[in-house]
């Protein structure tokens, strides 16, 4: 039975027990009986990426020697959808910098005064999450008094969310930044407090994650109206790009992935362009999955 036919016959079914296994409709495959569908459904995408990364590690463009995390989160129905190796540390690179912009906003919504959000603030931060500048991250960092502060007021503002988070350095000369850690998790539970405006100056960090930039969420599956709110991390070891994907319905969900090496990279720009094209790929069929998914849920409601 297609996802179509198995529409039109189940639109007496509650919007609950539908989203069970409305994601294994989605994918267009043959549905199992209701019993086990509610089982295995959460696991349908996951399946299916996995299949993609054994694919991508056959053909040579992520390494077998490279570790990597993935977490996907329906944000519309509050449904883990992809959680791998998510708990791990990794190296943060550019992506701590989503956790700078919390701690000085933190800042900013205890004491305003001292310490405003002008244009000229507007502007570093904007260099920080937008340009992925590091002069203007070590500038913030300074100004919420250090990496260490900026770890410690992190938490403090989403009472102890981040389990894995580890700030401990300035961004270095080069921008060969490698001490400062954190999961796939840490960034979907920052992404989730985000996207539900639990965060100080949610809609400001927003505004800016949404301005366009070189991510690797992006792809031609999607359509311009597609809005992507990212940002992406990179170095000889490590390449990331953590972010949620808003569709023109409104509906989103969080996309996190991170691949890193044992040893750097011989070629920077080889590495990185390959590693962006395989997250690049994975991004779509996410993205047709997730689509597929809203479209099933918008016809049953």
């Amino acid at each position: 039975m297609n996802h179509l036919s198995f529409a039109q016959s189940q639109r007496s079914l509650s919007r609950r027990r539908f989203l069970s296994y409305g994601a294994v409709a989605a994918t267009g495959l043959t549905l199992p009986a209701v019993g086990l569908a509610a089982k295995h459904s959460h696991s349908e995408l996951q399946h299916q990426l996995n299949w993609l990364l054994k694919r991508q590690r056959r053909e040579g463009r992520i390494s077998p020697y490279e570790r990597t995390a993935w977490s996907v989160y329906d944000l519309q129905t509050n449904q883990k959808l992809v959680s791998i190796a998510e708990n791990i540390p990794l190296q943060a690179a550019s992506m701590v910098k989503v956790y700078v912009a919390l701690a000085y906003f933190y800042l900013h919504r205890q004491a305003p005064r001292k310490y405003p959000y002008h244009e000229r603030e507007r502007r570093l931060m904007e260099r920080m999450l937008v340009r992925s500048s590091n002069w203007a991250t070590n500038k913030i960092i300074e100004m919420c008094k250090g990496p260490a502060n900026v770890q410690k007021l992190c938490q403090v503002a989403t009472k102890h969310r981040f389990q894995s988070l580890r700030v401990v350095e300035y961004i270095p000369s080069g921008g060969k930044t490698y001490r400062n850690k954190a999961s796939a998790d840490d960034y979907h539970r920052f992404l989730y407090d985000l996207w539900h405006n639990r965060l100080p100056c949610s809609g400001e960090i927003k505004r800016i994650m949404a301005i366009r930039n070189r991510d690797r969420i992006s792809s031609e599956a999607m359509p311009d109206y597609v809005r992507v709110y990212d940002k992406t991390g990179s170095t000889g070891y490590l390449c990331g790009n953590m972010g949620v994907v808003q569709l023109n319905s409104g509906c989103a969900y969080t996309f996190i992935s991170i691949i890193q090496r044992h040893n750097k990279a011989g070629s920077y720009k080889r590495w990185i362009r390959t590693r962006g094209d395989a997250m690049r790929e994975a991004s779509a069929l996410v993205y047709r999955f997730m689509n597929s998914r809203y479209e099933l849920l918008e016809d049953l409601s």
